[in-house]
């Protein structure tokens, strides 16, 4: 999983009671990326129901006014949060996607953004967690977290795929083989969480060396860039 900047889209506010907005506020308020920042920020570190909106208020430094004018509840603004963070990952994984033409470098790159990005990582997937065992789930939450797992499953099982057309890795089955990897890097995010002193970089140059093993990749190009 990978997060880059992206865009937050304009809300539709409707005028019936209090003034409501749909998941989304605009791209063009820096207020709204504070708010999303900070959000974001505070659901990771701790339980929802530790969170107040004058919490996240003032992370974001914005007043708990705007947040309100903005969504219904706390629990609105979280769903929020999540669909932006998301959106933000998926839009990295379309510039990974298109930036490259070699099927190791593009397995490689996959790691190495995981590596990089690595408690961007652990935030996303802490709030997802919470948001799974909530009671405030969604079916446009849903489809975004469910994309989000089949984009990254899909630039791994077209590496894969290009990789055994070019004779690089032996003949797996790709989507399999991308689930698994996938799978494997939640449970390393996870473990990381449990403890603390966890070398969780570490353990993702361990999987990585598992996953070539498994594709029975052995670098023996001139000038490549070791994977």
């Amino acid at each position: 999983m990978a997060q880059v900047k992206g865009k937050v889209g304009r809300p539709k506010v409707r005028r019936k009671g209090r003034r409501r907005a749909d998941a989304e506020v605009s791209a063009s308020s820096e207020s709204a990326e504070r708010l999303m920042a900070g959000a974001l920020k505070l659901f990771s570190r701790s339980d929802f129901s530790a969170v107040t909106i004058k919490d996240i208020a003032r992370a974001a430094g914005v007043t708990t006014a705007l947040i309100y004018y903005y969504y219904d509840n706390k629990a609105a603004l979280f769903r929020a949060a999540l669909e932006y963070a998301l959106a933000r990952a998926l839009g990295n994984y379309g510039r990974l996607r298109e930036g490259h033409d070699d099927p190791v470098d593009l397995i490689t790159d996959w790691f190495d953004i995981n590596v990089e990005l690595w408690e961007t990582i652990r935030q996303l997937l802490k709030i997802m967690l919470d948001y799974r065992g909530s009671h405030t789930q969604e079916e446009v939450v849903d489809r975004v977290i469910r994309r989000f797992y089949d984009e990254e499953c899909s630039i791994i099982s077209v590496g894969i795929r290009q990789g055994i057309e070019k004779g690089l890795f032996r003949p797996v089955d790709p989507d399999q083989s991308a689930r698994f990897v996938s799978t494997m890097l939640d449970g390393i995010c996870v473990r990381s969480m449990i403890h603390s002193h966890y070398d969780a970089p570490a353990a993702i140059a361990e999987l990585k060396a598992m996953f070539w093993s498994h594709l029975g990749y052995r670098d023996t190009t001139p000038g490549r860039r070791q994977a």
